[in-house]
């Protein structure tokens, strides 16, 4: 009987927990076309990337550069409308090779993710 109000707290602080559980949620890339690690044939004028949650785009960044180390022009991202978890990037790609995709998000709770991957442009 000593134990009953431990376990009410104990479940008490489980439910709290499960509860918070969706603010310590990030901004994970889960899509992008051009795909990730694909190749695609001639340059592309746009990159697509879908995250796990909504974005404050004007807080999200992207940098391109290609094979050779140089930046390639990547506009500022936009919004989908629609589609609060993605974000449009315009691309001036120069030539074809590995191209090497960093990305910084910040998702609608306020976190911060990063990442980077390639994909290839074939001639």
């Amino acid at each position: 009987m000593t134990f009953r109000p431990f376990r009410r707290f104990g479940a008490a602080l489980l439910g709290l927990a499960l509860c918070a559980s969706p603010a310590f949620a990030h901004a994970f890339l889960v899509h992008a076309d051009p795909p990730v690690g694909g190749t695609v044939q001639g340059a592309p004028k746009t990159l697509l990337l879908t995250f796990t949650e909504g974005l404050e785009i004007p807080f999200c960044s992207v940098a391109v550069t290609d094979s050779m180390g140089m930046n390639d022009a990547a506009g500022k991202p936009q919004a989908v409308p629609g589609h609060p978890e993605q974000m449009l990037v315009p691309l001036n790609i120069s030539m074809p090779g590995k191209i090497l995709v960093t990305w910084h998000a910040v998702s609608v709770d306020t976190h911060h993710t990063q990442g980077n991957f390639s994909f290839t442009v074939a001639p």
